[in-house]
Order: structure tokens, then C-alpha cells, then sequence
């Protein structure tokens, strides 16, 4: 067989410079550029492809930037690949579907490390390092170690001499969780509770049991990305529901419910991912009523329930106050703890629970029992923990929101109550675009359309405040210079609009 011809990244890039000069995020242009030099023919099928960072070398641009494109061109059925071979040109398919996943869109944002350098140790801006204004978790408390530390032999040891398998959980967590929910007015037995591999693993057992193919989601927009890739997994069609200072607008529910028919709403209740909002009673109580008279099954994500940064009472979860309605509830150790524990956890219905053990158990026999084990202990200082994140988190986002207002005149946003991100947008442009720019200067933050059901929210930003604040400070300095750079219009002399 003969060897394949084998692309230079800078004969490639010669070809490509042209193609990302446009409009639109960088890894769709490059992405198009090389569909279009596929079909004139200047890359032939069966070429196999510089690698992702000598082509991002060549182009002077990020290597998640090429890694995104060249997934998007996998997906369409231009491109394949495997570990060792390289990447190389396929005849298109043109049934092939269009468009590129929740995976590849976040690659381009989401490819640092936790220790603010790029996948690969690879340097994406000429200044130091990257600045990480884009993933929405906290490092582990010091109680975590703490809890660690003090795990007695003999607890461990009764754990070891079980075999191990407990698909439903620890009792003791299951307890500790069911008394959590019963003191915010969810009455819960240990019976109804399943423990998780974290909180995607929580909604993906829910979608088994309920979702086929081709069914639709209600989902909040903007919302959780990792709850757009579990829809995406099951082939179930997520449709936006638009979202306002508090919460899911349940005024557009009936409507929507009539033309969509869905199976199911997905939402995040309290401190909505990514915008800080809380739902009110009222809308909860309405979304139960529809919900009841539907059929059709509530999930609330409460994941992000324990980082009050203000003073508020948070109302009763969707579950108990939504009578007669199927409403499963799910929680995790990621955002008040620490997301290396991977422990999370899924409340259902009575009728529910058997089914869900059934699929837990099929799924993987368990979580970790250490993990579960250090939950335990974590939960037992849990208001010791929400008081310090709240120190914690209280004046990292009074920083970014002040930043905002100081250096990006023109920008919206509302102060969060709660969570971990602010909400900006932008006073004109596209958000894809500028977080393009922004990762040239050396700060990622995640787009709007990354975390829409349609690409929507073009013009808005997830801004997280979870980092130290010089790096918040660092950040939003890059991040301003980066607004400048791509907006030459003289920006407006009045301050940011802080809306409240």
C-alpha cells in the first residue's frame, strides 16, 4: 500500500490563512476553510493532517482552536482519526449530520487545566498564562483534607471487608441527604434515594428512564451544558425556554407544552446555572400544576443550592410543592466540596425508586464508597463549609461585577445572589467571536451559544468569579483589553448597567 500523503502545517496553513480573516467563531472558519479545500481539490482524500498543534503553530492560533474544527469536520463525516495514525481526509458523506456537539463547541473554551495552563502544557496567549474565567467549580475546602485525615481504620475497614458493590449507596448518606431535603420541606426516606457518580450521572439515569429518541426536553436557555451533551446522548430534541431575573418562564410553558408535546423540563431552581437566579414559589407551584396535568417529568438540578452568597431564603425545592406531579431532584458534593469526590445524588418519587436502583445498578454497581464515605463527614460540617465559601465568594464576585462596571462600559449584567458566574452582555458583537479574541488575550470565558439549546444568546457571556482574586483582577484587565481590541467604536462614557 502506498504511504499517504502527509500535510505540512505551513502548506496548509498558506491554503487556510485566507479562511479565518471572516466573521464567526475561529474554529468554524477554519473548520469551513478546509471543507472548501477539500472540495476544490487541494486536499486530497486519504491526506493525513498536521497535528492539531503544529497546524495551530502555523496559523498562530490556539491548538483547541484546530482540535474544535477538526472535530466538527469528524462529526460531518470529512474527517477521521485514531490514536497513533493521525488525522486524515475522508470522501464527505453527505447524509452525514451537520453541526458539532456540546463537546466540541466547549473544547475551544473549557482545555485548561486546573492549574491555569493549556492542555499539553501548550502556551495559547503570548502573556503568561491563561486565565481561567470559565469553569464554574471551587478548589476543595481544607475541611476536605481535614475529613480525610480523620477517617478511623476501623470505619475503612468495615467498608473492605464488604465486597464492595451498593448500587443504591451508603446508608449513612442516603440518610444524611434524605434529612438535608426533609429540612428544606421535601419530606425524603433513604428508600427514595439513589447516590451518584456526581450530578451528570444523576441526570443521565433519569434520561434512560424516560427519554427516546426523537422525544423532546424543555430546557432552561441559557442553562447547563452538560445536560445539553446528556439530551444530545440519547438522541432527544431540547427545546429553549427562555429564562428572566427569576428563573424558567413558566408564562411560556403552556404554549410550549402544546406545540412541543415534551417528556420532559429540565431546570435549575435555585442560583440558575449560569445566571445567579432563584425561581420563585409561584412559578414553581405553576410549573408543578402543568407538569401534573401533563404527564410530563420535572428535573431540578440543585447543585448550585448551597452557595448563597446573600441573604436569602431559598424557597422549597420544585419537588415539594409540585402535588401530583413526577419530579426528580438531584444534588452533589461538586460545587459546595469539592468535584473530586464525584459524588452527587438522585431523590425520586416513591414509585420511581425501584426503577432507578435498577438502572444504577446497570450503569456501573456504584459509586466509590471512600468518596461516599468522606460525603458523610462533609455534610455533618456542611453549614461550617457554606459559611466559608460565602466568605469565600462574596467579595471575588463583588470584585468582577466592580471590574465590569469600571472597565466595560456598555456591558449588562444582574448581581447574583448565589453561584458562581455573572451573566454580561455584550452592548453589540458576537459572544463567539469575542471569547475568540478574549482567548488571544489570555483569559477564557465561555460564550453564550455554548450554553444555549440553539446557539442562542449570541451576544452574552458566563463570566465565573470562583478564582482567587488576582487572577479575577489579571483577568478582567485581559478581558477589557480584549473588548477594546475587538470593538473600534468609541464605547459609551456611562458606567456598565448593573441590571437589579
Amino acid at each position: 500500500m502506498d504511504d499517504p500523503i502527509r500535510e505540512s502545517g505551513p502548506h496548509l496553513a498558506q491554503l487556510l490563512t485566507h479562511a479565518i480573516t471572516g466573521d464567526g467563531p475561529l474554529y468554524r472558519q477554519l473548520a469551513d476553510g478546509l471543507k472548501h479545500a477539500i472540495d476544490r481539490g487541494e486536499i486530497a482524500q486519504g491526506t493525513v493532517l498536521p497535528p492539531e498543534r503544529a497546524l495551530a503553530r502555523s496559523l498562530a492560533v490556539s491548538r483547541s482552536t484546530v482540535v474544535a474544527a477538526y472535530d466538527r469536520l469528524k462529526a460531518e463525516g470529512w474527517l477521521d482519526s485514531r490514536q497513533g495514525s493521525g488525522t486524515w481526509v475522508l470522501d464527505p458523506d453527505e447524509d452525514a449530520p451537520t453541526g458539532v456537539d456540546a463537546v466540541a463547541t466547549g473544547r475551544v473554551f473549557l482545555t485548561l487545566r486546573g492549574d491555569g495552563h493549556p492542555t499539553g502544557g501548550e502556551q495559547v496567549s503570548t502573556d503568561d498564562d491563561v486565565i481561567d474565567l470559565s469553569v464554574a467549580s471551587l478548589g476543595g475546602t481544607g475541611i476536605i483534607a481535614d475529613a480525610i485525615a480523620a477517617l478511623q481504620p476501623e470505619e475503612i475497614e468495615a467498608l473492605t471487608a464488604h465486597h464492595g458493590y451498593q448500587p443504591q449507596g451508603l446508608r449513612s448518606l442516603r440518610d444524611a441527604v434524605a434529612a438535608r431535603f426533609t429540612d428544606t420541606g421535601l419530606d425524603t426516606s433513604a428508600d427514595q434515594l439513589i447516590v451518584t457518580t456526581g450530578a451528570h450521572q444523576a441526570l443521565s439515569l433519569v434520561a434512560r428512564q424516560v427519554l427516546q429518541a426523537g422525544d423532546t426536553v424543555l430546557v432552561e436557555s441559557p442553562t447547563f451544558p452538560g445536560a445539553l451533551d446528556v439530551f444530545r446522548r440519547f438522541a432527544a430534541r431540547a427545546v429553549p425556554v427562555p429564562v428572566d431575573g427569576d428563573g424558567l418562564r413558566t408564562d411560556m410553558l403552556a404554549d410550549l407544552v402544546a406545540r412541543t408535546d415534551p417528556v420532559m423540563i429540565y431546570l435549575t431552581p435555585h442560583f440558575h446555572s449560569p445566571t445567579g437566579a432563584i425561581m420563585p414559589i409561584a412559578r414553581r407551584r405553576q410549573l408543578g400544576e402543568i407538569a401534573a396535568e401533563t404527564g410530563i417529568v420535572v428535573v431540578e438540578d440543585l447543585a448550585l443550592a448551597d452557595l448563597a452568597i446573600d441573604d436569602v431564603d431559598l424557597p422549597p425545592p420544585v419537588a415539594a410543592v409540585a402535588e401530583g406531579a413526577t419530579v426528580h431532584t438531584i444534588g452533589s458534593t461538586a460545587k459546595l466540596f469539592w468535584a473530586g469526590l464525584r459524588i452527587g445524588w438522585l431523590r425520586s418519587p416513591d414509585s420511581w425508586a425501584v426503577r432507578m436502583l435498577a438502572t444504577k445498578t446497570v450503569a456501573d454497581l456504584g459509586s466509590p464508597l471512600i468518596s461516599q464515605l468522606i460525603a458523610v463527614r462533609l455534610l455533618e460540617r456542611a453549614d461550617e463549609i457554606r459559611a466559608q465559601r460565602r466568605a469565600l465568594l462574596r467579595p471575588r464576585r463583588d470584585l468582577l461585577c466592580r471590574l465590569i462596571e469600571e472597565t466595560l462600559p456598555g456591558w449588562q449584567f444582574v448581581r447574583p445572589p448565589g453561584g458562581l458566574s455573572v451573566w454580561a452582555t455584550l452592548p453589540h458583537g458576537n459572544a463567539d467571536e469575542f471569547a475568540e479574541i478574549a482567548l488571544r488575550h489570555g483569559v477564557a470565558v465561555v460564550p453564550g451559544p455554548s450554553l444555549s439549546v440553539d446557539e442562542g444568546n449570541r451576544r452574552a457571556l458566563r463570566l465565573v468569579f470562583s478564582r482567587p482574586e488576582p487572577e479575577i483582577e489579571e483577568g478582567m484587565r485581559r478581558l477589557a483589553e480584549a473588548w477594546e481590541s475587538y470593538s473600534p467604536l468609541p464605547t459609551p462614557q456611562s458606567s456598565a448597567r448593573l441590571l437589579v
